[in-house]
C-alpha cells in the first residue's frame, strides 16, 4: 500500500499515468477507492491520467490516511499536501481541487507559488459556507437524502470517523481564503455548475474576480457534475492543460 509520511501522519496515494504532474484534491468525505469505483469519477481519472501522472491521495481524516486526534485547518491540509510533492519528488505540478479540496488548492498556489503550474477550481468557493449546506449537499438534487447523507459518507469503503469528519467540516468552514487570492500568480481555471445549489453564484464570481489570472467556465450542471456528467469538466480541464503546461512554453 503506498504510503508517504508527511507531516507526522501517514497519507495513502496513488499515482495513475505518465507525465507532467496533476495533483487532484477531493471534496469534503469523499476517499479515493471511489474514483475507482464509481463510474463517474473512475472516467475522469483515466481521461486525464492518459496525458498526465496523476496523483490522488487520501486528505487527513479520509480514507486510508491517518485521522489524528487533533483540529484541522485547510492550511494544515494544504502543507499535508505539498509535503506528498516532496515525498515523491515533485517540484511543481498542476494542482485540480473540488469543493473543500478548491480551499486546499487556493492556498497551495497563494503559499508556495513556486510549486504550482496552474490551478483548476472544480465548484470551488473562498469563504465558508454554513457547514449544513456542505453536509447536506446531495440533499439540494435528491429528495429524502438529507437524513441520509451522513450515512452515506461512513458508507465509503474506507469511511472517515465521526470525530475526523468533524474536524472536516469545522476546517472548510472555518477557511477563508479572500485575503489570499491577489496572492495566486499562476493561470487559473474555475469550473463551476449553472444549478449548483451549494454555492451561490455571488461567491463564484467573488472568487473569480479576486483571482488575477482566472477563467470561469459554467456548465450545466450542478455541485456534483464532475461525477454525475464528467465530460463537463474533462473538456475545459483538459485544454486548460495543454494551454499552460511547462512543455508547451518551452518549445
Amino acid at each position: 500500500m503506498p504510503i508517504a509520511n508527511v507531516n507526522g501522519i501517514n497519507i495513502y496515494f496513488e499515482v495513475h499515468g505518465v507525465g507532467e504532474p496533476l495533483l487532484m484534491m477531493q471534496g469534503l468525505g469523499f476517499e479515493i477507492s471511489s474514483m475507482v469505483t464509481e463510474p463517474g469519477r473512475s472516467r475522469y481519472l483515466d481521461k486525464f491520467a492518459a496525458g498526465y501522472r496523476v496523483i490522488v491521495y487520501d486528505c487527513r481524516g479520509v480514507g486510508r490516511t491517518d485521522k489524528p486526534d487533533v483540529p484541522y485547518t485547510i492550511e494544515m491540509m494544504a502543507d499535508d499536501a505539498v509535503g506528498l510533492m516532496d515525498a515523491l519528488g515533485i517540484s511543481k505540478a498542476h494542482i485540480m481541487g473540488t469543493s473543500m479540496g478548491s480551499q486546499t488548492a487556493q492556498i497551495i498556489a497563494a503559499k508556495y507559488p513556486e510549486r504550482v503550474i496552474s490551478l483548476i477550481l472544480v465548484v470551488g468557493f473562498s469563504r465558508a459556507l454554513p457547514v449544513m449546506r456542505i453536509i447536506g449537499i446531495a440533499a439540494t438534487m435528491i429528495p429524502g437524502v438529507k437524513e441520509k447523507m451522513t450515512g452515506w459518507v461512513y458508507e465509503q469503503r474506507y469511511p472517515p470517523t465521526p470525530a475526523s469528519f468533524k474536524r472536516m467540516t469545522g476546517a472548510a468552514n472555518r477557511c477563508d481564503t479572500r485575503p489570499l487570492l491577489g496572492r495566486i500568480k499562476c493561470p487559473v481555471l474555475i469550473v463551476s455548475g449553472k444549478n449548483d445549489k451549494i454555492i451561490p453564484m455571488k461567491i463564484t464570481r467573488e472568487l473569480v474576480g479576486g483571482i488575477p489570472k482566472s477563467k470561469l467556465v459554467l456548465v450545466d450542471g450542478d455541485h456534483l457534475f464532475s461525477a454525475t456528467n464528467p465530460d463537463l469538466l474533462i473538456t475545459p480541464a483538459l485544454s486548460f492543460l495543454s494551454e499552460t503546461g511547462e512543455k508547451k512554453h518551452h518549445k
